[in-house]
This record gives structure tokens, sequence and C-alpha cells, in this order.
């Protein structure tokens, strides 16, 4: 929960009222890694950013203000890069505010 609030507020500085829609959680054994696509005005698609969250603290990777589909396309392969290098990812099986459900990405 602290890095969900964590990563919201450094976002914020970046898109106000970002609200995460595409979300992939990363696990290798203890290690926990979240990339995150934030929008700013939901639901529409841009701005958008991707957000990268680990022990060490948020990165935004990559930002949007144009292009619909650029940063869903992104965090995608991240997270499936991060698959390719042992994590184990899992995304929403139906995008919203509450993950109800999860399936794998790799």
């Amino acid at each position: 929960m602290k890095s969900r609030i964590l990563c919201a507020a450094l976002a914020g500085l970046c898109i106000c009222t970002a609200v995460a829609q595409d979300r992939y959680v990363c696990r290798l054994g203890s290690s926990e890694r979240v990339i995150e696509v934030l929008y700013a005005s939901p639901p529409g698609r841009v701005p958008c950013e991707v957000s990268y969250t680990k022990s060490e603290g948020v990165q935004i990777l990559w930002r949007s203000e144009h292009e619909i589909g650029y940063c869903e396309a992104r965090a995608k392969a991240f997270a499936e890069k991060q698959a390719a290098w042992g994590w184990h990812c899992t995304e929403p099986a139906i995008i919203d505010n509450e993950a109800t459900a999860e399936e794998s990405v790799d």
C-alpha cells in the first residue's frame, strides 16, 4: 500500500489526478516491481505515463502527450522483458481501478 501511495504521489507531480489503469506486478523471490500506465484524464488514453516502482523508488520511464496506445505498448513490452529476465509478471484481467482477477504475462 505504501508503494502505491508513493507511486501515486510522485506520478502526480507529472500528471495531476493520474489514474492507473494498466498495471503489471512482477515478482522474483521476495522482490516486487510494479509497471503502471497512468492517465491524466480517464477515460482519455492521453496524456499518459509509464511508471516503474521497485525497492529503490519510482521512475517515470515513458510519456506520451498524443499517441494513443504508446504507453500501454511500452508497459507491456517492459513487463515481457522483465519476464524474460526471470520475473513472474501478472496484469489485471479486466482493466479497472480494482483488479479482481489476474492473468500471467509470461
